[in-house]
């Protein structure tokens, strides 16, 4: 059983896609379309889930685009090296004119960039550089055929990680603490308007007071009269709130494939859209 066109088949693989499998308002017509387009005169009795996961293996064998990375990187790496209790991981997490793949905070903060070997190395160090302005370990995420390849191009600081479909993650090479570029200002830039409030009110000990276009600037000039340091000390308690504590049991549940666990876990699934994605799974063709 397979599909025609791995690019039509890797459009469906993304958080926004999967997104209408947990809101009964969405409209499944695209989706189930493109699960409809199997090579194969089986699909009747197949269900939602299990041509997703047909459709995954496929990908993973043959195409792996950058969903495909991320799912494995949360599942073979993230759950098998940390507790969720006590870390959390973001998606698309944006510093300056670049987008984190992935953020990890824990008792250390790590953020990955991914390089599938669809893509190519233009922009990987400007990306590289504003990363640094923000978190203290940068890993730069790649198939097991090209770690030489990036092995060379990368600065001695910067990890990496190897992806294999067939043996998972390993390190090839382990990131360095680096705090020299943080930049509060960069820092101040990626948060909520109330997270930024937070941030100048526990290290100053007072609320700031401003007028909403001054805002901004009022708790600038607070928190830029610590170090960077303990500035992303307290940034990342912040963001580590993101993340609602109640989703982990959900994630970490047998009733969610694989495949869809980086999905939940990042959208921060609330538990009427979780019921609903359990409810779409086993939708028959």
């Amino acid at each position: 059983m397979t599909f025609s066109d791995p690019k039509q088949l890797a459009a469906l693989y993304s958080n926004a896609s999967f997104r209408s499998l947990c809101r009964p308002d969405r409209d499944l017509g695209s989706l189930i379309d493109g699960l409809s387009k199997i090579d194969c005169s089986q699909k009747k009795g197949h269900t939602v889930r299990s041509l997703l996961k047909i459709g995954y293996d496929q990908l993973l064998q043959n195409y792996r685009h950058e969903y495909v990375f991320k799912t494995a990187l949360f599942k073979d790496f993230i759950l098998s090296n940390y507790a969720l209790e006590n870390s959390i991981l973001l998606n698309e997490f944006k510093i300056g004119r670049s987008i984190a793949d992935t953020v990890l905070v824990n008792g250390t903060n790590k953020v990955f960039e991914i390089k599938t070997e669809l893509d190519s190395p233009f922009r990987l160090d400007s990306q590289i550089g504003d990363y640094k302005k923000v978190f203290s370990e940068v890993y730069l995420v790649v198939h097991y055929s090209q770690a030489e390849k990036y092995a060379k191009i990368i600065s001695s600081e910067i990890g990496l990680l190897c992806f294999s479909e067939f043996q998972g993650f390993s390190r090839y090479k382990e990131a360095k603490v680096d705090n020299s570029q943080l930049e509060i200002t960069t820092m101040a830039k990626t948060l909520r308007k109330e997270e930024l409030i937070l941030l100048a009110t526990v290290l100053n000990g007072d609320t700031p007071i401003a007028t909403p276009v001054k805002l901004f600037n009022t708790c600038l000039d607070i928190i830029k009269n610590f170090s960077a340091e303990q500035v992303q000390k307290e940034y990342l308690k912040i963001i580590k709130r993101r993340i609602r504590p109640n989703v982990n049991e959900k994630v970490l549940s047998n009733q969610i494939p694989s495949f869809l666990k980086f999905f939940c876990y990042t959208e921060n699934i609330k538990e009427k859209d979780y019921i609903h994605l359990l409810n779409s799974l086993e939708l028959t063709f």
